[in-house]
């Protein structure tokens, strides 16, 4: 096992294979991101370029605003509250993708330390880095988990 301060964010970067467009309906992205059991993806537009991410902190902040749009139902008579809820429900099939994501995109080569990595991440206060190629291409993602996890390894290791 290297050391923390040798191990990179290739070593325990989550690896994704997927993206999602900006164009994209924000109920297909959740949809992929419960399938592939992950909290964040990486956001590209039609060129390919990774313009954002899209995270579950960027789902409960919407969801917080839902919330409050919500509680101020009960201060309206009920043909207007049905006519609220109906178009709620429609802006939320309709919401697209760029709507909600996380922009600008901060971005993070897989050559980099863990350990810098985990600071950038603390002093940004984000919890996701999409990992991308040196052509810009989105590769993976590096996630607090992702450095926790790391920190267990190593742990671990020392003990043996």
């Amino acid at each position: 096992m290297k050391p923390l301060e040798e191990i990179t964010v290739r070593d325990y970067m989550t690896k994704q294979s997927f993206v999602v467009d900006d164009t994209a309906r924000l109920v297909d992205a959740i949809r992929l991101m419960d399938d592939k059991r992950v909290s964040a993806v990486p956001v590209v537009n039609e060129q390919g370029k990774l313009v954002g991410v899209l995270s579950n902190s960027d789902l409960i902040g919407m969801m917080h605003e839902i919330q409050a749009d919500l509680g101020a139902l009960h201060y309206v008579n009920d043909k207007t509250r049905d006519f609220l809820i109906g178009v709620l429900m429609e802006q939320g099939n309709n919401t697209l993708v760029m709507d909600v994501m996380t922009t600008p995109v901060e971005m993070i080569p897989p050559e980099t330390k863990l350990v810098v990595a985990a600071e950038q991440l603390c002093q940004r206060k984000i919890h996701h880095f999409p990992v991308v190629d040196a052509r810009g291409t989105s590769i993976g993602i590096l996630s607090s988990t992702d450095i926790v996890r790391a920190v267990a390894d190593v742990g671990k290791a020392a003990k043996v």
